[in-house]
């Protein structure tokens, strides 16, 4: 709960950047050395601007001394955590950092990233589980939209899972940028179809499968409009939920008789396919 408070005040407070740690180590074979697992924690980067006062006291206010605040240098937060952004495995895919010279796996597996500014690295559970889920049945001849598409990683998975066509949804600029650049190095340009915007940008179409990797407060606003795009076969793999907050999304399905069909949960944070 105290992350997705924190994640949401920074979003408010015009965060240039967000950065999670689970405090977990990486498997091997990526380490070669056990690493003892350290508290969890989220890095927040803000400009120093002239708001910069209001919005460190009010950052202070509210975490006390949970908040560590200190000055960077851009070049320092902008590339020093690719040093820790090691290759994950999920489901039968590898995710490979854009700057590791190759695969273990094939090219239809391999899901190439430079994640840049946006969100979706693949180490949040959350997308691990809207990964699992979107690539557990054939997207053969189906057609997908990715909300919030972020890195665009779970788009690729989708376009690499055999799906006719992808929708990828981002409203961030910076995000975007990223999408578009792993785009090309994972060769699904042709399939992935870009929109830069909300779901009010998407032209009124149908869609088979919809991921929605966001958090409950957008999930609930938006539901009543996203299942406008569906057709009685679809789906959508819903991730981002805390598992405090399970029932407001819950409710919020009730409200338009779509059916939860498979339930995941891991640390915290739930996932759900669901019929509308």
């Amino acid at each position: 709960m105290l992350l997705e408070e924190a994640q949401n005040m920074f979003y408010g407070l015009g965060v240039n950047g967000l950065e999670w740690e689970d405090g977990k180590p990486s498997d091997m074979p990526f380490v070669d050395i056990a690493l003892d697992p350290y508290p969890p924690f989220m890095r927040a980067y803000f400009p120093e601007d002239a708001l910069w006062p209001s919005r460190r006291d009010a950052i202070r206010y509210r975490f006390g001394e949970l908040a560590v605040i200190a000055r960077v240098n851009s070049q320092d937060w902008e590339s020093s955590w690719k040093k820790y952004y090691v290759p994950i495995y999920v489901a039968n895919r590898v995710i490979m950092p854009a700057w590791y010279p190759q695969s273990p796996l094939s090219e239809d597996h391999t899901i190439w990233l430079d994640p840049g500014m946006a969100f979706g690295t693949g180490t949040h559970v959350t997308t691990q589980m809207c990964l699992e889920r979107i690539t557990a049945a054939s997207l053969s001849e189906q057609r997908v939209m990715d909300l919030g598409s972020g890195s665009g990683i779970l788009a690729i998975a989708a376009a690499k899972s055999g799906a006719k066509s992808v929708v990828a949804v981002e409203p961030d600029s910076v995000a975007v940028t990223a999408l578009k650049g792993n785009l090309e190095r994972n060769h699904t340009l042709c399939q992935i179809e870009v929109v830069e915007g909300t779901l009010r940008d998407v032209p009124m179409q149908s869609f088979d499968v919809i991921v929605m990797n966001l958090i409950t407060e957008i999930i609930t606003e938006e539901w009543t409009r996203v299942v406008q795009y569906t057709n009685p076969n679809s789906r959508i793999v819903l991730s981002g939920i805390v598992e405090d907050r399970i029932r407001e999304v819950s409710w919020v399905l009730e409200g338009t008789q779509s059916t939860i069909v498979w339930r995941g949960q891991r640390e915290g944070w739930v996932a759900l396919e669901v019929k509308p």
